[in-house]
């Protein structure tokens, strides 16, 4: 085991021998570590992930182990009903389940509104999965500012099957397909603009697309939608996976119907010959994101505690009122950091 700092090591360790047990309290409690914004907590948290992390990398070769989905659409397509009745079957196939639920945050208090978990009424009283609520904030995309360190977390418990249901979503907001192995896009029929099937975005991004509440006198128009959306995938370039094609679907969560064709399509696409390989690609690239999405947030740490000032605020109040242009903002915001800048607001000068 590599050695740990000072900081709450002992907090830490103990997490990480909890974990291993597969104790959801720890893992609630690892979470809301991760979750945190006080840099003690931060500290403990980032070594906390670079020994998850490390032991993910050794369990996931030579084969992949496990597996991710997002539940991503627009508010009102059942992705709640969805997942309780998808997450109840994959506990009885012996799957350990694991449920992130991305919530609106409240605008009083930032805290989750928790709407999604209380519609999950069947999966939160089964002992082998974990439904956990996480407030969005300000982060776009249908995730939160730990999504992927929580799913990372539920990992290494031992929860083998991690699901993750966004805050409704619009067209662009695709960053959850970025933490995930798979992206499914839950639609209602004649949702107002089947148009957007043939436009870029949330749906060029999902590797199944799924047409909800085809029950009633919603059958028919989820058919016809589901129709146009094949047609309308048929359009986008290849998928990364050779071999497989986009498939549509529809099911009625309300009713339980239509499942056994989502498992079949899991299945198809698990005995692809490619698969493993592709999926060791996608998590090198969740690693590689989860990079890039922590120095964005260490860059804005740094901006608003280093040095004893609150650096970013000032440099924004500039740009605010004009004294700066978003250019030299950039310019001076590098300098304050040390790193290449300061030839730029030269040149500015200069003008």
């Amino acid at each position: 085991m590599h050695s740990l700092p000072m900081v709450d090591s002992v907090e830490v360790l103990g997490l990480l021998e909890e974990l291993k047990e597969g104790r959801t309290r720890a893992l609630a409690r690892s979470i809301t570590l991760v979750e945190s914004h006080r840099a003690s907590d931060r500290v403990a948290a980032d070594v906390l992930m670079d020994h998850v992390n490390r032991a993910l990398v050794q369990t996931d070769h030579p084969t992949p182990r496990g597996w991710s989905m997002a539940v991503t659409g627009p508010p009102g397509a059942g992705k709640s009903t969805f997942i309780d009745l998808l997450g109840c079957q994959a506990l009885d196939r012996g799957h350990r389940v694991a449920v992130l639920a991305v919530d609106p945050s409240s605008a009083k208090s930032g805290g989750s509104i928790l709407g999604d978990k209380t519609r999950m009424q069947r999966l939160v009283t089964r002992d082998q999965a974990f439904v956990r609520p996480s407030p969005a904030g300000t982060m776009l995309g249908g995730t939160a500012r730990a999504t992927q360190e929580a799913m990372d977390l539920c990992r290494y418990a031992g929860f083998d099957w991690v699901l993750v249901e966004t805050v409704g979503v619009g067209q662009n907001e695709i960053e959850v397909s970025n933490l995930v192995d798979w992206t499914l896009l839950v639609l209602l029929g004649r949702s107002g603009d089947e148009l957007q099937g043939i436009k870029r975005g949330i749906v060029e991004a999902a590797d199944t697309v799924l047409i909800n509440k085809a029950d009633g006198d919603g059958l028919e128009a989820a058919l016809q939608t589901c129709s146009f959306y094949r047609s309308a995938l048929a359009l986008f370039p290849p998928h990364p996976l050779d071999g497989w094609k986009v498939p549509c679907l529809t099911m009625s969560a309300l009713q339980e119907t239509g499942l056994e064709d989502f498992w079949d399509t899991l299945h198809t696409l698990q005995a692809l010959p490619g698969y493993e390989q592709w999926l060791r690609y996608k998590r090198s690239e969740q690693r590689v994101h989860q990079y890039r999405r922590k120095l964005n947030q260490a860059l804005w740490a740094a901006m608003g505690e280093g040095r004893g000032s609150e650096l970013g605020p000032t440099i924004e109040d500039g740009v605010r009122n004009g004294h700066d242009s978003p250019a030299s903002a950039v310019a001076k915001t590098m300098e304050a950091l040390g790193l290449p800048g300061h030839r730029m607001n030269q040149a500015l000068q200069k003008r």
